[in-house]
């Protein structure tokens, strides 16, 4: 998560129900029109309040989305309103020799985040949530696995909440993404859906009777590794031929550089550096018709693994989102095309839709799961 625009880019009973207890519900105070059901947040940006070095009494609360390619911090009130927003350059390991402490990259989070909120007149943060990529144990606050981080049982929670000295709590982000989108964006009123983000990787978030799904192992979603028929890229799991190594920004600019190594004609081959995922959108737009061939590709088969998923768990609504949702109907056409061949009958075919919120879905859901916590855990009360 995390991007804007086409970009270059086992647990116990007992833990589990306590974990979709505290954090999965729906609650009806987020879906009442105030806080961060919508008011002050659009796909525009963040409203922004108050003077640089005024200090400001009452509660401030951090909501973050960790991108393969950027990360995106979110200030908020104790109300759940939007302050202000700042983003950073995703500080990634190498897939081939994961870290299990990336230091670094969490110290200049802390950094961010103590700037954001010092600029806005708040001294100290209350709790934050974040959006983790990959494999996330949220009751233990680790990043199992985030392969296009290079990151491996980061105990990620306990290191930012010291960085932080506040209470830090953990999701997967794409699931995240899912409940900004339900709570104030393309999903509001349906309480089944499926989210998918076509970035950097590619992930599902998935949503049935107002719960996410998690899964026995917290892999609910992981569609992105499912492995395509006819495919043989590595991928940075380390299997081969992955759905994720031709729908994700990634997948994308590589099909493309193929083509123009085999020889096609096409706009493209006078690009004299990498060619990114944006380059073949841009050429979609001035009608190129291999571009357009790479989109078509990965949208069929991306629908394929959409209509499995949308005959398991029957979603009233597919939402997509991440950078390469940006291009739009090449993508999303394609989607569409897929699933109608699969679920001819349209009463019973979910609708395909772009996502409302953007990059601020990731930080709506990021500081739900904050705020929610963190009343929870202080008996449902907000100091005043």
């Amino acid at each position: 998560m995390a991007e804007t625009g086409v970009t270059d880019c086992g647990m116990s009973e007992d833990r589990m129900s306590k974990d979709r207890m505290s954090k999965d519900r729906m609650s009806e105070k987020w879906t009442a029109g105030k806080g961060i059901a919508g008011e002050g947040m659009t796909g525009e940006g963040i409203v922004k309040e108050g003077m640089a070095g005024e200090v400001i009494a009452g509660k401030a609360f951090i909501g973050a989305d960790i991108g393969g390619t950027n990360t995106v911090i979110g200030l908020f009130d104790e109300r759940g309103l939007p302050l202000g927003e700042r983003r950073l350059a995703t500080m990634r390991a190498d897939p081939r020799h994961p870290t299990s402490d990336p230091a670094e990259f969490i110290e200049r989070l802390g950094q961010e985040i103590q700037a954001l909120a010092l600029a806005h007149g708040y001294r100290d943060i209350a709790a934050a949530g974040f959006g983790v990529p990959g494999w996330v144990d949220t009751a233990s606050g680790m990043a199992l696995d985030a392969s296009n981080m290079g990151w491996k049982n980061v105990r990620f929670a306990e290191a930012m909440s010291r960085r932080l000295g506040a209470p830090v709590y953990i999701d997967n982000d794409v699931r995240l993404y899912t409940l900004g989108e339900a709570a104030a964006g393309a999903g509001q009123g349906c309480a089944d859906l499926v989210c998918i983000t076509v970035g950097t990787g590619l992930s599902a978030g998935i949503m049935t009777n107002g719960f996410l799904v998690r899964g026995s192992r917290l892999l609910a979603g992981e569609i992105g590794h499912d492995r395509v028929d006819g495919l043989d890229a590595p991928c940075n799991c380390g299997k081969r031929g992955c759905l994720e190594t031709i729908a994700s920004a990634p997948g994308i600019a590589r099909l493309a550089a193929e083509a123009v190594r085999s020889g096609k004609s096409t706009v493209l081959a006078g690009t004299e550096r990498p060619i990114t995922a944006l380059d073949v959108f841009l050429a979609c737009q001035a009608g190129d018709a291999v571009a357009a061939d790479i989109f078509r590709f990965a949208g069929r088969a991306l629908g394929r693994k959409l209509a499995a998923l949308a005959f398991a768990v029957d979603p009233q609504r597919i939402i997509v989102g991440g950078g390469v949702a940006a291009a739009g109907d090449y993508l999303l056409q394609p989607i569409r095309d897929e699933l109608a061949v699969h679920i001819p009958e349209a009463e019973w075919r979910p609708a395909v839709v772009s996502g409302k919120l953007r990059d601020k879905a990731g930080l709506v859901g990021a500081v739900r799961l904050a705020i929610e916590n963190w009343t929870g855990e202080r008996g449902g009360i907000h100091d005043e």
